[in-house]
This record gives structure tokens, C-alpha cells and sequence, in this order.
């Protein structure tokens, strides 16, 4: 079992940590992939922003009468062909391969007279639409016209709200505190065809956290697998460390039974020997002392032939039980009557029930207390072995209490009495002889009975056993 055990530790714990690194790259993935769909996501959302300003911006400069009118006007060389043919141009005249807009009254060059109105008129544009972009990059590349900050700011909101995004942000729109290195913004754009200077960009707040959010689904899922796979490696070495264990009660119950098969048969041995070679026969109060060791011997052989079959029966199939009327006082009598004759022994009984008659297997009553009575027996050093029987008639059952005064059993042992070839060591002592089968067959009578069974004990102080019983409809007919 000790190899198996290493080979089993070197096989679980590389592939767990396989699993481990794999569900880390693959939330690290994730988390980009998440990163990338934001920014793409921030930055329409910042050019759709940028736009709409900048035309506000503009109309603001055609149309505020309060300030006195500024002059300009916008050349943009472009290709005929570079526009689609379903967007549609602004009024203006369109000449070869050149665009002329002029927003004073006076005409410039060959191009276009344009009133304020006109101009306020033409720059309406949906913000989210390709004359709008291409109107802004214009402005942007060939005019002094700056987008407002507060206003920038408010635009940027709005459309950040649209894409359900609550992140707070700050604005950077002085290209020379931007450092592109060290403090890199989460969005970055352009504004322009030929003015770099004007770069913008935007930093938000508490981004790794909202993404992480974004990505909870697939961090759950992750932890659910690492948690999964660990948990069945720790139910794997669980099993194993049992198994292994098991074997160990095996062989000591193999060591103890071939023991006790060796004693009774030396003595039968030295018995026949004795009464045949030293003319026992002749002597007849030789001969019946001889016959009464042999006999006790025998005894001995049979008890332990039968706990064998007991556990190869249990393993192979349950035998039915039957359940069949018996007196409460007479089955706990019969048991008492095989132990109270022990020296040092005295056993109380104590009933507290309405009707002595209930319905139950008697055997397998008989082998329950009996087991109970002989652990409290076997396992109590002290000179006086007090026990007590308590039986209590309860509410769709009987109680059975079985307390003795005896060595008692520490904590950590009592998970496991009822586990087949358990033994609990009694620090070198070797005198109580046993197999550690008596519990785990009680446990398994009871269940069959449909009954169950607890153990509470304090070590010096004692062992309390209970076990419970159903009744059964006749039982109930009988009492009443």
C-alpha cells in the first residue's frame, strides 16, 4: 500500500497542478479578451463623443451673437471616390477632387456663400453618423476649433451610459501631460488628419475590478473545476488511507485468530495426550477435569468458527430476520445470566416501559446485548465491574442503554467501532483478547432491524451504549 500510495501522490498532484495553471492561463486570456472589447467599446464611444462636441463647438462659433463673429474658413482635399456613395455630402459646391466651405457672408475664393443659419442647419448632424465623423475630422485637422472640456465630458457620459458602462473617468485632453509610457490612458485617439498634437485620451476608474465583474461567470466556473478535481484527489487518498488501514486490521485479525486457533489446540493436544499416555482413562476424576478443559476449549473454537461465518455471510448477502413476540424481561435476563456470574461482576437492570411483550428477532437481540454486555466486561480493569441495563419505552420505539464503569474509550476512536477488525489499543497491553468484529456485527443487526445505535464515553469513566429499536404494530396491539 505504501508505493501505491507514492504512486498515487505523484500522479494526482502534477495533474492538479496542470488543471491549476491551465484554469489560471485561461482566465488570463479571458480577462484580455475582456480588456480589448472595452477599450474597442470606450474608444467608439469617445470618438462618438468627440464628434458631437466638436460640432456643437462649431455651431457655437457660427452662432453666438454676443461674441464677435470669427472667420474661417475649411479646404479639405479629398477623393471623389473615397466617399461612399450613400453618404451624403453637406451643401457646397464640390469641384474636381476639392471641397470648399466658407462661414462668412462674403464669398472666398470659388467657394460658397453661407449664412449663420445655414451654417447652424448643416452642422445638425447625428453624432453617430459617417458625415458627422467626417465633418469633425475636418474641423479637427483644419480649423482652431477646440472641443468644450465640461461639454466633451458630459457627451462622453451619456454615450458611455448607452453602452452600460458606470465607470467613473478623467479626461486628458493636453497631448503633453499624456505619457503614452509610464502612465498609459485606457483610450487613446487622434483628433485630425494632419495635427497629432491634439491627442486625447481617458483614464478610468477601478477598470480591473469591473472587468473581473464581467468576468465572474467564467471565475466561478473556474473554481468550481479546481475545487471539483481537488475534492475527488482528496476523496481518492481518503479511500486509500482507509483501504490501507483495513488491510492493516485484517492482518491483525488473521494474526489473532491463527493465536487463538494455536491455544485451544495445544491444550486439546496436551489433553489426549495426557489421558492416553499417562492411563488417564483409569482415573475418572482425572478424566472429567481433562474433558472439562477439552470441552471449554471447544467452546472457544466454536465462538470463533462462528464470528468467521458471521463475516462471510455479511459480506456475502444479509440472512432475513424474522420477527417473532418475546418478553423484554426474559431476553434481557437470559443475556444478563451469561456474564452476572463473573467474579466482580454485578449488573443492574432497570425497566420503564408499559407492556413486556414487543416483537423483534430474538437471535439477533440476543447477539446485540450479549456483544455489548461482553465489551463491558472484557475492557474493564477495575475490581468491581459495575454495569446498568436500562430499558425505556419511548414514542415509536425502545431504548436500550447498556453503561458500564470500565477503561472508557478516547474521542478520536469512536468513529470507528463499528468498522469490521477495528480493535482499540489499550497502550501495550495484550491481555483482552478479541478480533474486533462484535460491533461492526451489532451495527449491522440493527440495521437490518431497522434500528440504529450511539456510544458516548468518558476514558477512566466508563462507556455508554444505546440502541434503539422500531415497535411495530403489534407491539402496539399487545400493550393496548
Amino acid at each position: 500500500m505504501g508505493k501505491i500510495r507514492k504512486r498515487i501522490w505523484w500522479i494526482a498532484m502534477p495533474a492538479l497542478l496542470t488543471v491549476l495553471l491551465f484554469q489560471s492561463y485561461w482566465l488570463w486570456q479571458t480577462y484580455q479578451s475582456q480588456q480589448e472589447a472595452f477599450v474597442a467599446t470606450a474608444t467608439e464611444a469617445f470618438h462618438n463623443a468627440y464628434d458631437n462636441t466638436i460640432i456643437v463647438t462649431a455651431k457655437l462659433y457660427g452662432g453666438d451673437t454676443s461674441q464677435p463673429l470669427k472667420k474661417y474658413s475649411i479646404q479639405a482635399s479629398i477623393g471623389i471616390n473615397d466617399i461612399p456613395d450613400s453618404t451624403p455630402l453637406p451643401s457646397g459646391k464640390v469641384s474636381g477632387t476639392r471641397i470648399t466651405y466658407d462661414t462668412t457672408e462674403k464669398p472666398l475664393g470659388k467657394g460658397i456663400h453661407m449664412d449663420t443659419a445655414a451654417a447652424n442647419r448643416n452642422l445638425s448632424l447625428d453624432s453617430a453618423s459617417p458625415m458627422a465623423h467626417f465633418i469633425s475630422t475636418i474641423f479637427s485637422s483644419f480649423t482652431d476649433v477646440i472641443p468644450d472640456k465640461d461639454t466633451l465630458h458630459k457627451n462622453y457620459r451619456k454615450e458611455l451610459d448607452k453602452k452600460h458602462i458606470p465607470l467613473s473617468f478623467r479626461l486628458l485632453t493636453n497631448s503633453k501631460s499624456i505619457d503614452t509610457v509610464a502612465n498609459r490612458p485606457t483610450v487613446l485617439i487622434y483628433p485630425g488628419m494632419n495635427n497629432p498634437g491634439r491627442m486625447m485620451g481617458v483614464q478610468f476608474n477601478g477598470l480591473p475590478a469591473y472587468l473581473l465583474k464581467k468576468m465572474s461567470s467564467a471565475i466561478i466556473l473556474s473554481i468550481f473545476v479546481a475545487l471539483l478535481i481537488t475534492g475527488c484527489i482528496w476523496i481518492l487518498w481518503r479511500i486509500i488511507l482507509r483501504q490501507e488501514k483495513l488491510e492493516n486490521m485484517k492482518r491483525e485479525f488473521i494474526s489473532h485468530v491463527t493465536h487463538e486457533l494455536k491455544t485451544p489446540v495445544s491444550i486439546l493436544q496436551a489433553t489426549n495426550e495426557a489421558l492416553l499416555t499417562f492411563r488417564g482413562m483409569n482415573d475418572p476424576e482425572k478424566t472429567e477435569r481433562y474433558l472439562r478443559h477439552s470441552k471449554t476449549e471447544l467452546d472457544k473454537l466454536q465462538d470463533l468458527i462462528d464470528k468467521i461465518m458471521q463475516v462471510t455471510r455479511e459480506e456475502q448477502e444479509q440472512q432475513p430476520l424474522s420477527a417473532t413476540p418475546a418478553n423484554i424481561n426474559t431476553l434481557v435476563g437470559d443475556a444478563v445470566g451469561r456474564f452476572a456470574h463473573l467474579p466482580g461482576v454485578t449488573i443492574e437492570r432497570q425497566f420503564d416501559i408499559q407492556s413486556g411483550v414487543f416483537f423483534t428477532d430474538v437471535t439477533a437481540f440476543n447477539t446485540i446485548l450479549s456483544n455489548l454486555l461482553d465489551n463491558a466486561v472484557k475492557y474493564n480493569d477495575k475490581p468491581d465491574k459495575e454495569i446498568l441495563i436500562h430499558v425505556k419505552e419511548g414514542t415509536g420505539h425502545y431504548s436500550f442503554t447498556v453503561k458500564d464503569n470500565g477503561n472508557g474509550i478516547e474521542k478520536q476512536h469512536l468513529p470507528f467501532l463499528y468498522d469490521k477488525f477495528y480493535r482499540v489499543v489499550q497502550g501495550d497491553r495484550h491481555d483482552v483478547k478479541g478480533y474486533g468484529l462484535g460491533l461492526s456485527h451489532v451495527k449491522a443487526l440493527l440495521q437490518q432491524l431497522q434500528g440504529s445505535i450511539s456510544v458516548s464515553s468518558i476514558p477512566g469513566n466508563g462507556t455508554t451504549f444505546i440502541f434503539q429499536l422500531p415497535k411495530y404494530e403489534k407491539d402496539q396491539a399487545a400493550a393496548g
